[in-house]
């Protein structure tokens, strides 16, 4: 298994706001706030077979993912998102399930580094 801290590249992160440190915190921050939310809408949108709204939030947790470099959250994230935008919803649970064990790690990730930052409510 995977540990936590391989699960997003900080560096390559920083890099895509130009070094802007402060800019990524606040990526950060609302990640953190908007991933739950998202993978709840989608886990109800899967179950009820809602495959326009099930591919438009799958396509929201991933471009967010992608900017701050957290590739599984990205890749499942898409495999899910195609998956609905072709109506295959026979393994999409499946898919979801690992969507949601990388989330989960990436938000772990993250409030690893949440903690580690000054300027943070934990910190």
């Amino acid at each position: 298994m995977k540990s936590s801290s391989d699960c997003w590249d900080q560096t390559r992160a920083l890099e895509g706001v130009g070094g802007d440190s402060e800019f990524l915190n606040e990526l950060v921050e609302i990640f953190c706030a908007a991933c739950p939310t998202l993978l709840d809408s989608l886990e109800d949108s899967i179950a009820a077979r809602r495959f326009f709204s099930a591919a438009d939030t799958a396509h929201m947790l991933g471009r967010a993912a992608r900017n701050l470099a957290a590739t599984g959250v990205m890749e499942t994230a898409l495999t899910v998102e195609m998956m609905a935008r072709g109506k295959e919803f026979d393994d999409i649970d499946n898919a979801f399930r690992v969507l949601r064990q990388e989330a989960g790690r990436l938000l772990d990730a993250l409030a690893n580094f949440r903690l580690g930052r000054p300027g943070f409510p934990d910190s």
